[in-house]
């Protein structure tokens, strides 16, 4: 089974400390949380009476495990994904590209049921499929979708070296 705990710092290496690049659509991130999910899930850090980039700037490698553990891996339930390295792909998609959006595409590649959410039969079919052949799959499918956001929007080529070298910090393990 995965471990939140073997992807966790990871994780928090990929995304870095605070950005408020003025082409990135969430905004003032810190630890790879923006802002609109810290005022759903966080709270008023500096005691000022809202939720804003200051919050953002004073999150701590704590706060962004939170939100990662409770609004990514649980959502996933990756605590149940027999692959770490699947897992760890899998979250770290949806961390950076919305959850539903990537259990959609999940659940397209392993030709079960598109909802968006990751229930017994998404996580069955996880686990069922062979782990490399689905590692490289999902590795493709995000590679097309980070080339197709840059078709989209021209704009966020300004990104596109650092998905990419992020992309290549995955790799396939069989443990």
């Amino acid at each position: 089974m995965a471990k939140f705990e073997d992807f966790a710092g990871k994780l928090l290496r990929l995304e870095g400390g605070y950005v408020n690049h003025p082409l990135d659509k969430g905004g003032p991130t810190k630890y790879g949380v923006i802002l609109s999910v810290w005022q759903q899930y966080g709270h008023d850090k500096d005691g000022d009476g809202d939720i804003d980039a200051e919050d953002i700037k004073m999150l701590s490698e704590d706060d962004a495990r939170y939100i990662a553990k409770k609004i990514f891996w649980d959502y996933f339930r990756a605590d149940f994904i027999l692959n770490q390295s699947v897992a760890e792909f899998i979250v770290d998609w949806g961390y950076h590209s919305g959850r539903k959006t990537v259990a959609k595409i999940v659940q397209r590649v392993l030709k079960v049921t598109i909802d968006g959410i990751v229930g017994a039969q998404t996580l069955a079919a996880i686990n069922c499929a062979d782990q490399e052949k689905l590692f490289d799959q999902l590795k493709s499918e995000r590679t097309v979708f980070l080339e197709n956001i840059v078709k989209r929007r021209p704009d966020q080529m300004v990104f596109y070296r650092g998905w990419m070298n992020r992309l290549k910090a995955f790799k396939y393990n069989p443990a």
